[in-house]
């Protein structure tokens, strides 16, 4: 039977003309496409394969910890307009992915996370309940009610944490936002943190300041206190001290930071050269903005100079400038843009960070027989050392720094660890003044201190844009600073279970070679451009002299003045071009250099299939059809 249907199967193909045969392959191919997609949504669901280099979509093993080891129970509420995906498109597979790994949160957390997907529906009790724990209504066009896409969390003991709007900006944060939350309700004490902050992470409502993000994610999951006045003591519990561009620190304060660190307590210390966000009275810039933590150094055997800052032309981060009289587009030595190359990959703080920002930044030393310092960030071999007055300087070509900045023997180390022996740095005891109950340790053998050189890597100006999604505010990261903030906090207080998430989204991958091309050609203009520049400036000295000076003669030129007065502004026209001339040399070779490579990654994937396509079109043996014989 099953021969016969078969054979009738055949004949009836064998019988369709060409057309009609070439028409039922099209149909069967459609039918086919279609049941593939249909069995592959209902049978692979939830499946995914993650091929980007850093994982970003791969549930992470600490995330897995944490939801495991939960101990307070969670209640998740998703709220979801139904007709969000309708409206918005585009957002389809971004709910599907919100839903689906918040299913997989809750499967991990082995009964401890209730998921519980809601639908909003206006003037309903649900749409009244999502207002209230402050998720945002979308106004999106052509929908007659505002939408939501948001989600509410809260744990046994009445506490609430929010995400009020699901970006798609943030789409690869999603784990981390996910995880930082449940990790922020679900331990039933946060870890204590005490902050000196000189900078202004904690904002000033006054001037208009607001709180920084990098200090808005550190309360999210450590109870910080922070600390002013003459500090004698630490809070209770306090696990990790932080100190933020410290200026005119008393001695008992100073006193009470060197017996914490001699005490093997955790200290942070982010100082600078030049704290360019640090504000001043009446929201000018601050007269004074060297970080004063020399009382310490010195003592501790740390070598600071707080008059110098790092120029680096390797990590130079682009600016724009005035120069000559132009708005030009150069890269500004003193602005770091650090990769990777520059981070010490080993150190769990920075491993899987891509892309740190800091602005003139200093450097640390020890003397070989001093304590131990382990670079975390070092700089190239082309970096100098420039006066920190110079580096701050927002006119002028920043370029100049690289000629007037002081060589140095190794590359500079711009955040540091350190460790090992100490000696305190009041030999003497107790300063007077101080009211530090405890006795005075001479020195300890296991320093734990992390060292910075910039104070500003840890304001939002260095890595933080605010972008408006669906009517809210949404910072987005442009570097990994305050992952690196974090990252820090955590691993001194003894914990990991965010470390391997941040820094995933900041996927930075610059054109490395288009940049060292760049960098080069850079170079060998700026020589011819300074050898004009040089010429012109002579040329218009010569002609400033030949001007009658006041007393001098009768104030007339002679003809011999006048000729070569017209020869020097020859001279001046010629070399101005020349100039111009050089510039524009510059701009077309890189640009022409960025739209190569550009085309060359656009077009050559698809120029090497076509070409292997045709390839086996060509050896493709030709078919004959069989002729047939006259009747």
């Amino acid at each position: 039977m099953t021969m016969d249907r078969f054979t009738k199967l055949t004949n009836w193909i064998g019988g369709l003309s060409r057309r009609q045969r070439v028409g039922t392959s099209i149909a069967l191919c459609a039918v086919l496409f279609v049941s593939i997609n249909i069995f592959a949504a209902r049978a692979l669901d939830g499946w995914r394969a993650d091929v980007t280099e850093t994982q970003v979509w791969t549930l992470s093993e600490g995330t897995e910890t944490l939801l495991s080891d939960l101990a307070e129970p969670l209640h998740l509420r998703l709220y979801l307009s139904d007709g969000l995906t309708e409206a918005a498109p585009q957002l389809a597979s971004y709910a599907d992915r919100v839903r689906g790994m918040l299913q997989s949160y809750a499967d991990q957390a082995e009964g401890q996370i209730t998921l519980e997907v809601i639908d909003p529906e206006p003037f309903s009790d649900a749409e009244d309940r999502a207002v209230g724990f402050g998720i945002n209504r979308i106004a999106l066009a052509g929908a007659p009610e505002p939408m939501f896409f948001g989600l509410a969390a809260t744990n046994s003991t009445d506490g609430r944490s929010t995400i009020p709007v699901f970006s798609p900006d943030r789409e690869a944060w999603l784990e981390y936002d996910l995880t930082r939350l449940v990790a922020e309700l679900g331990q039933p004490k946060k870890p204590k943190v005490a902050l000196l902050d000189g900078i202004g992470l904690s904002g000033n409502p006054m001037m208009g300041g607001a709180e920084q993000q990098s200090l808005a994610m550190l309360r999210e999951l450590y109870d910080v206190e922070i600390l002013s006045g003459d500090v004698n003591s630490f809070p209770e519990g306090t696990e990790v001290v932080a100190v933020v561009h410290p200026q005119g620190l008393t001695e008992p304060t100073l006193y009470a930071l060197d017996q914490w660190v001699m005490g093997g307590g955790a200290l942070m210390a982010f100082v600078d050269p030049h704290a360019e966000t640090q504000m001043g009275p009446q929201g000018m810039p601050a007269p004074d903005a060297a970080s004063d933590f020399a009382a310490l150094f010195e003592g501790w055997g740390v070598g600071f100079d707080a008059t110098q800052a790092v120029a680096d032309p390797t990590y130079a981060l682009a600016t724009n400038r005035r120069v000559q009289g132009r708005d030009v587009n150069v890269g500004n030595p003193a602005w770091l843009r650090l990769d990777a190359s520059a981070l010490d990959q080993d150190s769990p703080a920075l491993a899987r960070l891509s892309a740190m920002v800091m602005t003139t930044a200093g450097s640390f030393t020890t003397d070989e027989d001093g304590p131990t310092l382990t670079p975390l960030a070092t700089m190239s071999d082309a970096a100098v050392l420039a006066s920190a007055a110079d580096a701050s300087n927002r006119f002028g070509d920043p370029r100049d720094l690289l000629t007037s900045g002081e060589t140095v023997d190794s590359a500079p180390v711009v955040i540091a660890r350190l460790s090992g022996a100490v000696s305190s740095a009041f030999p003497d005891g107790k300063p007077e003044g101080s009211e530090w109950e405890a006795d005075h340790i001479a020195s300890t053998e296991a320093a734990n201190v992390l060292l910075s050189g910039d104070a500003d890597m840890l304001m939002d100006r260095n890595w933080i844009q605010q972008r408006s999604i669906f009517g809210a505010q949404i910072p987005q990261a442009f570097a990994n600073n305050g992952d690196f903030f974090l990252n820090a906090v955590e691993q001194m207080a003894g914990g990991a279970a965010l470390a391997d998430l941040r820094g995933r989204a900041v996927d930075w991958r610059p054109l490395t070679r288009i940049e060292a091309m760049e960098r080069a050609a850079e170079a060998e203009y700026r020589a011819t451009e300074q050898a004009l520049l040089d010429r012109i400036s002579e040329t218009e000295a010569a002609l400033r002299d030949l001007a009658p000076q006041e007393g001098e003669g009768n104030g007339l030129f002679s003809a011999e003045m006048v000729a070569e007065a017209e020869n020097l502004r020859a001279d001046l026209l010629a070399a101005r071009a020349e100039l111009r001339q050089v510039q524009y040399d510059l701009r077309s070779d890189v640009e022409a250099l960025q739209a190569s490579v550009t085309t060359l990654n656009v077009g050559l994937v698809p120029f090497l299939a076509a070409v292997i396509a045709l390839f086996f079109a060509l050896r493709r043996p030709k078919r004959t059809l069989p002729t047939r014989s006259a009747a």
